[in-house]
């Protein structure tokens, strides 16, 4: 059973869907204008599997409180870095936006707080065309524009619903009615499409060359989905490169939110990496 509460973490008011069990409780976060709820499905295969897990919404996203101005990526930082000192040790295990905020989070890490990290379409490392149009200028005129246009809700409302199904889940999978409902709760009109437009804008631009050297001393595993139509596999073959201990693996037909599409697999994917790390960690320990 999953449950639902609030709380506070470096001071932002957020959601947490959890699911009791053993284990490093295994940490989940979202890509960005998501929420908690694309990990719903494996938080249930978690819970029938008894390993304890809890998913947050991130600032400003989902019912977490709004980010506060200026730059958007120390926020997120700073609401995961407090969640792992009051939880870990943890297994860090995001998407998209979760992706790049844990994997920095982990090579933040000196304590031994971050259990195992594992990506889920990581995008800061993407080099295409619309990452590269990103980091060109922040279109803020553009986004003053799109927020004024007259679209009917009905209208806008079937729009969103279009994209998320184009964009989010892989060809072929249908789309959840109740995470429908959530992507509309994010995006309610045009003039919060620019506000989330602006604010992809600001984040690619704050991240413009990637991440950078990285030292992660935990084990690794990053995962991308083959059909994913917003970040390109080449993403996470960067991210395997310049974690050369890491393992890769490129799912078939799966999209750009892996947990959505194929929770039971991913759960698998999870459950197998963590016992596999901690068998060879205690062999070496």
């Amino acid at each position: 059973m999953i449950s639902e509460t609030t709380t506070r973490y470096n001071d932002v008011g957020t959601r947490v869907l959890s699911v009791a069990g053993t284990g490093t409780p295994i940490l989940l976060l979202h890509g960005y204008a998501d929420s908690a709820d694309t990990w719903r499905g494996v938080l249930g295969e978690l819970g029938r599997a008894g390993h304890a897990a809890f998913a947050v919404d991130l600032p400003g996203f989902g019912l977490a409180d709004p980010r506060l101005p200026g730059p958007l990526t120390p926020q997120f930082e700073a609401f995961v870095d407090a969640i792992i000192a009051e939880h870990g040790p943890v297994v860090l295990v995001g998407n998209s936006l979760g992706a790049a905020t844990a994997l920095r989070a982990a090579a933040r890490d000196t304590t031994g707080a971050v259990a195992a990290l594992i990506t889920l379409d990581e995008p800061v490392m993407a080099q295409h065309w619309l990452a590269r149009l990103a980091h060109r200028g922040d279109y803020a005129g553009f986004f003053r524009i799109v927020a004024a246009l007259p679209v009917p809700e009905r209208v806008f409302h079937w729009g969103i619903r279009r994209a998320v199904r184009l964009f989010v889940y892989g060809p072929g999978f249908p789309a959840d009615p109740d995470f429908l409902a959530t992507a509309i709760r994010s995006i309610p009109n045009m003039r919060a499409a620019a506000a989330r437009g602006a604010d992809a804008v600001r984040y690619a631009r704050e991240n413009p060359s990637g991440h950078g050297p990285l030292a992660i001393t935990c084990p690794a595993l990053i995962v991308h989905g083959a059909k994913d139509r917003i970040i390109p596999v080449s993403a996470s073959r960067a991210l395997h490169a310049l974690l050369p201990s890491s393992e890769l693996v490129v799912l078939p037909g799966v999209g750009h939110c892996p947990q959505l599409d194929a929770p039971a697999e991913v759960t698998r994917m999870v459950l197998s990496f963590i016992a596999r790390t901690a068998d060879g960690q205690s062999e070496t320990g």
